[in-house]
């Protein structure tokens, strides 16, 4: 579901790049005197909570993470029904980056990732059918795509060529969200010499890469395929976006967490308390506090109080500015800013669990695309509208991934997931639930093109449902979205980590770099490095 791409290493680059265009109008700032409690307290245990309070901590500093949930990790969970254990939102990460970002703050130990078989499946029905397996690496994608079209060769090696290269220009400015000033200025205005191919491409759709690099557009439609985690459809899709994360994807590989996303969020908030750190779940905050414009802690829904150097908000911006800390406390420029920025989807999530061996009847996939049109925008139009029948389906099989801890022997775990609206959902709740079950055999009627086993319901054992109502009511995240902003060419910046308000800063999926388990670290990481830079830490 969340695609982390999640996708570290793209992220920390596409994150940090990201500010090359956007200016945050914060210079560099002096290190807090006023004394308190803590050096950082961070509202929300997500994964950008968590990030942030162990690179923190890792740094000598004194964290106090607070979560309103009764364990730490958003998004990046698990939930058990019977003798299933299934992912909530993780799918797959790219390896390398990850691994260099844990190992900064000494969480690496404490997980353990493992390569996936294949980066997807991607099925277009039609009159002839398209069935592609795409490998997660370089030569097997190049090899798979010019096999299949070999008309398209030239194309291919475009795009393999302008990955890595858009890539190489990435990492060379991956340091611009630390400058302020005259450095920062000079350094910006230098990006378009040095970089023309970043900037070009920063400014392009993923629509217009499609065109530049093929003819056909069969092999455009198999080659896009992951904007269904990238969040916007084909016309309004950065390029830049697809560029940076197949370099990363398809040198580095697919890869998972074994124990689920859980046990990350989990190594996360265990090496916060090794280092010295407090983390306390089942806590929601419901105010920061701002004296003399600076923000020094916050107050919980039990009224206690708790002071810190800095503030770190791991929430969507609507509940920071409006909830917590108040609009009056911010510029008006700002405020109109986060008003006028659209909000991406949420998501409908059929969870199965199967008392039948998917893999041994011959499924052998982790990932498949089902995709009822090559048309992107009217099948997300579709989507937010809850016509999942004329959608594109994803079907994730974890029991392949490799990991016991998914389902019994002899059993199988899927997800099916489609965008929503949370505005699309009823508000009376008998309605809802009556809508939600419909929905949901909807969606399992149209995996069953690909798997028919899952049209006999004695072959479903355990059946959960989650909805845009879910997401917000677990994650408390703005209309359960966890992609945070819309993202386009209009608003791919999305907003700073850090705000208008001295010592407060922001890291979510809503904040500068993507969305995502593997974005959401960088976020976290960011709000961290700007923190340490105060501090006069390397």
């Amino acid at each position: 579901m969340i695609k982390s791409g999640s996708l570290i290493k793209i992220l920390v680059i596409l994150a940090v790049s990201i500010s090359l265009f956007a200016a945050n109008g914060c210079g560099a700032k002096e290190e807090p005197t006023n004394e308190a409690q803590y050096d950082v307290i961070i509202v929300g245990g997500g994964m950008a909570g968590l990030s942030a309070g162990a690179h923190l901590a890792s740094k000598g500093l004194k964290v106090l993470l607070l979560e309103q949930h009764h364990k730490v990790g958003g998004c990046a969970t698990n939930f058990k029904r019977g003798n299933f254990t299934f992912e909530v939102a993780l799918h797959e990460l790219a390896g390398g980056g990850l691994f260099q970002l844990m190992d900064l703050c000494g969480v690496k130990e404490k997980v353990e990732l493992y390569p996936l078989p294949d980066l997807y499946r991607s099925i277009f029905p039609g009159d002839p059918t398209i069935d592609m397996t795409m490998p997660a690496n370089w030569e097997g994608w190049d090899g798979a795509l010019k096999a299949k079209w070999p008309e398209e060769s030239e194309g291919v090696d475009k795009l393999h060529k302008l990955s890595t290269e858009v890539f190489a220009d990435i990492m060379d400015v991956k340091d611009l969200f630390r400058y302020s000033g005259a450095k920062k200025l000079f350094k910006t205005l230098s990006v378009p010499i040095k970089h023309p191919e970043l900037v070009k491409w920063s400014k392009r759709t993923l629509a217009e890469l499609l065109d530049y690099c093929f003819t056909g557009e069969d092999i455009k439609a198999v080659v896009s395929q992951f904007w269904i985690y990238y969040g916007a459809p084909i016309p309004d899709e950065i390029a830049i976006l697809t560029l940076a994360a197949n370099e990363v994807f398809l040198t580095e590989g697919a890869w998972h967490v074994k124990g689920t996303s859980q046990a990350l969020s989990d190594a996360y908030a265990e090496r916060i308390e090794e280092l010295g750190g407090d983390v306390k779940t089942g806590t929601l905050v419901t105010k920061v506090i701002i004296e003399d414009g600076v923000a020094t802690g916050v107050q919980t829904e039990y009224g206690d109080t708790y002071t810190g150097r800095y503030v770190v908000c791991n929430t969507d911006p609507y509940q920071m500015v409006f909830k917590l800390v108040g609009e009056d406390n911010f510029p008006a420029s700002y405020v109109k800013k986060l008003k006028e920025l659209k909000p991406a989807n949420s998501l409908f999530v059929t969870y199965l669990g199967l008392n039948i061996d998917l893999k041994k009847l011959g499924y052998t996939d982790t990932e498949i695309f089902y995709n009822t049109s090559k048309d992107t925008v009217a099948v997300y139009d579709n989507m937010m509208k809850n016509d999942f029948k004329d959608g594109l389906l994803s079907i994730t099989i974890y029991s392949n991934y490799g990991d016991p801890i998914y389902a019994p022997p002899g059993k199988s775990l899927v997800a099916l997931l489609e965008f929503s609206d949370y505005d699309s959902w009823p508000k009376d709740r008998d309605e809802y639930l009556k809508m939600k079950d419909e929905k949901a055999q909807e969606v399992i009627d149209l995996a069953a093109k690909v798997i028919p086993e899952l049209a006999e319901p004695g072959n479903i054992e355990v059946m959960e449902v989650m909805t845009p109502v879910t997401l917000q009511e677990f994650t408390m995240n703005y209309h359960g979205i966890p992609y945070g902003f819309y993202i386009n060419l209009d608003q791919w910046k999305k907003i700073p980590v850090d705000t208008p308000i001295d010592n407060l800063y922001i890291a979510s999926s809503w904040t500068q770099s993507w969305h995502g388990v593997g974005s959401a670290q960088i976020n976290g990481w960011m709000a961290a490095r700007l923190i340490m830079d105060r501090e006069g830490i390397e």
